[in-house]
Order: structure tokens, then C-alpha cells, then sequence
């Protein structure tokens, strides 16, 4: 879990700051100055506009976007190859989560604010603002945030395993010395880990193999990795259950 401070006035904001978002609008607009304060920061844009089709992540509450709107925007971010988010309150959830269904439209990621200092991920949120404070307000953000996040690249195509659909299979997955296993699946899809295996060495009578996450665990598609595995690996074997897709996994 990382952190994220998001102002209406950036220099409030630490310096220092792993993600810090900002207003691409709006009466709080930032300027490039202000994004350029967090050189090594991860920037997420911020739209309150439902008519502005731009940016990381649509403001949906009072007097910006309205839930109604936030369906199109979405539908046109996704339409420019972007992967998009919502932001709201988690009163206001609701309701934006009915205005995506009733539309038939799959619903975005979302960044939900509830000013308990709870930093907890609430279930099907990519993205929490926790703490509200005069300078800033404090966010707690999920290891990888699809459309905001790139994910970590593979050495070479040849560490770029494509898993078929399956119902308890295993897959060996090359990685040579990579610590962290990463798994890609398409938008909306879910997956099963029925176990891991990390390939450390060569021993009399077969490799030995390390558990690392075993029992019946979830990936979704908003969630890949990282998956620890650990230093000194050759291979992990990956035992997966994915009846209805296919998925891609590589280490890092």
C-alpha cells in the first residue's frame, strides 16, 4: 500500500510525495510548475468536469461531475486507450456504481474518500482519501492502480508466459533471478491461485521448491502483482484455476 497527497494548493504538498494528484481544471487548476515541483512523484490528473475527456480520474460530487456524467467520460477516456478511474464519496458510491449498471457500461476504478484515518482499502476501490488536513488530504492507494501505474516489464518476450484457460493446471514460469511475479488479465476477469512454487536450485532427486502463496486466492484484473516470490528463483510454477480465460504472467 502507498500513499498520496492530493491540494488544492500544491506547495502544501511534501516534496517528497510517492503520488501526488492535482486538478487538470477547475478554479484549482494546476499549472505545469506545480506538477513539475514532484519530478519523481507518480502524477494522477484530476477532472471535475464531465465535458473535459482527459486525465486519470472524473471528481464526481457536489458541484463537479454529476454520477450521470461520469458514464460517457469514462466510455470516451476508454475510447482513447485509457484505462479510467472515479472519484467519490463513499455515500455518492452507490449511486455512481447503479448509473454504470443501469447504463450497461463496466464500471471504472474507483477512489473512494471517507475521512475515518482509516487507511483500508474498502472492497472494489483501487484508492482511498482517509485524512482530510487544512494543507492537504492524505489517500491510501493499492501497490499497482491500472491507468495510472505502468507495470513492470519482462527482460525479454521469452519470460512472457500465455496461460490458457484452465481448471487446476500448472504453468512453469521463467525468471532467473526476478523477485516478484506479476499476472496481466483482461478487463472485468478473475482468477484463482491454487498455489506457488519457487524453483531455487538444482538438488539430488529434483529442484527445491519453496511455497510462497498457497490456497485459493483471487487475482482480478485491477490487482496483477507484485506477488512475491523472492530472491534466487530459476522458475516458478504456478498452479491456477481460469475456466473461462486465458491470462499472461512474467516475473520482474
Amino acid at each position: 500500500m502507498r500513499s498520496m497527497y492530493d491540494a488544492v494548493t500544491p506547495s502544501n504538498i511534501p516534496a517528497n510525495a510517492q503520488l501526488v494528484a492535482g486538478y487538470l481544471n477547475g478554479p484549482y487548476a494546476w499549472s505545469a510548475g506545480d506538477w513539475a515541483r514532484f519530478p519523481n512523484a507518480v502524477h494522477v490528473g484530476i477532472s471535475v468536469r464531465g465535458n473535459f475527456y482527459d486525465g486519470h480520474v472524473l471528481d464526481v460530487e457536489i458541484g463537479d461531475a454529476t454520477p450521470a456524467e461520469a458514464v460517457p467520460w469514462v466510455q470516451r477516456r476508454r475510447q482513447a486507450g485509457t484505462d479510467p478511474s472515479v472519484y467519490c464519496n463513499a455515500s455518492t458510491w452507490p449511486s455512481v456504481r447503479q448509473a454504470f449498471q443501469q447504463a450497461g457500461v463496466a464500471e471504472p476504478h474507483y477512489w473512494i474518500a471517507k475521512y475515518d484515518n482509516d487507511p483500508t482499502l474498502p472492497a472494489g476501490a483501487v484508492a482511498k482519501q482517509h485524512t482530510n488536513t487544512a494543507a492537504w488530504d492524505l489517500s491510501s492507494v493499492a501497490d499497482y492502480w491500472p491507468g495510472v501505474d505502468r507495470l513492470p516489464t519482462p527482460k525479454s518476450d521469452d519470460y512472457v508466459i500465455h496461460c490458457p484457460p484452465a481448471v487446476d493446471d500448472y504453468v512453469s514460469i521463467p525468471c532467473n533471478g526476478a523477485t516478484s511475479l506479476y499476472i496481466s488479465l483482461g478487463f472485468n476477469r478473475t482468477m484463482r491461485i491454487l498455489g506457488i512454487a519457487a524453483v531455487r536450485d538444482n538438488t539430488p532427486g529434483g529442484p527445491a521448491y519453496t511455497s510462497v502463496q498457497p490456497g485459493l486466492d483471487v487475482v482480478n484484473f485491477d490487482q496483477p502483482g507484485p506477488i512475491a516470490i523472492g530472491p534466487g528463483c530459476r522458475v516458478v510454477q504456478l498452479r491456477y484455476s481460469a475456466p473461462d480465460h486465458g491470462f499472461t504472467a512474467w516475473c520482474a
